[in-house]
């Protein structure tokens, strides 16, 4: 006499092949949805670094702009340092002739603990730009190094001053702009060091003379996110900034003109 079967069920076997299928495509999903998060966490980390950059560029720039507005008729420069790593000005907000008021004394750069030896680069691979004023501030994180130079109109023609280049048929080539800045490793007060060629300036030229600043931003990704380390070099000011690791970086360099100065 035959066995009764069972129709309605499913044997061992099957249930077995049902759940090893159900597995598959679980680690399939699983596998791409993993991948997909991981991209989207490294996507983000270079949109924070780009923003970075792009959001401490712009609040440096929209105040540096304004360097020596309203200018006491003291005389008080404008920028009162002009260092390759930090900058340091005044500007005279709600115009009473002084610049004594809170959050009219301002500088931007790495904090000392940031920076200890002061050569523009974060020493502990990354750190925030401070804006030094009444409160210090931060106004940016993960930036590797941050650099500025200044151009300047010596001669106070209302131009800023260029490196002659010489004659070429029969035309007067001013070349480059001068780009400067005040060296910490120079005793000459003022500007007296050429960013371009490293050179000492023959004459040091008053803090009173700047008109433009640039600024160099190199920020990276807060995560390493590279499977092998990759070299490469960005000119930071007057310096090749090489690295050799994992992380991400964007540089960003930007030229402000100072509307009130030599006014």
């Amino acid at each position: 006499m035959n066995p009764i079967k069972n129709s309605n069920g499913f044997t061992l076997i099957e249930i077995l092949v049902a759940l090893a299928i159900d597995f598959i495509v679980l680690a399939g999903i699983y596998t791409a949805f993993y991948s997909q998060q991981k991209s989207h966490v490294k996507e983000q980390q270079v949109v924070d670094a780009q923003q970075n950059v792009r959001g401490s560029a712009t609040f440096m720039t929209r105040e540096i702009r304004l360097a020596g507005m309203e200018r006491p008729s003291a005389g008080v420069a404008g920028i009162l340092a002009a260092g390759p790593h930090s900058i340091h000005f005044t500007m005279d907000r709600n115009g009473d002739d002084d610049v004594a008021d809170l959050d009219e004394n301002i500088k931007y750069g790495f904090s000392a603990a940031a920076d200890a030896n002061a050569d523009g680069r974060a020493d502990a691979g990354s750190d925030e730009i401070t804006r030094f004023s009444d409160t210090d501030d931060p106004i940016a994180d993960d930036i590797y190094a941050i650099a500025f130079a200044y151009a300047f109109d010596d001669d106070r023609d209302g131009e800023l001053d260029y490196v002659d280049a010489g004659a070429m048929n029969g035309e007067l080539d001013l070349g480059e702009e001068i780009w400067a800045y005040d060296s910490p490793d120079l005793a000459a007060v003022g500007l007296d060091k050429d960013n371009t060629t490293g050179d000492p300036l023959a004459t040091p030229i008053s803090l009173d003379r700047i008109r433009a600043v640039r600024i160099w931003i190199l920020a990276r990704t807060r995560n390493q996110l590279r499977e092998a380390a990759v070299t490469k070099n960005f000119l930071v000011g007057d310096k090749v900034v090489n690295v050799t690791d994992n992380y991400q970086y964007r540089l960003l360099t930007a030229t402000v003109k100072c509307r009130n100065l030599g006014l």
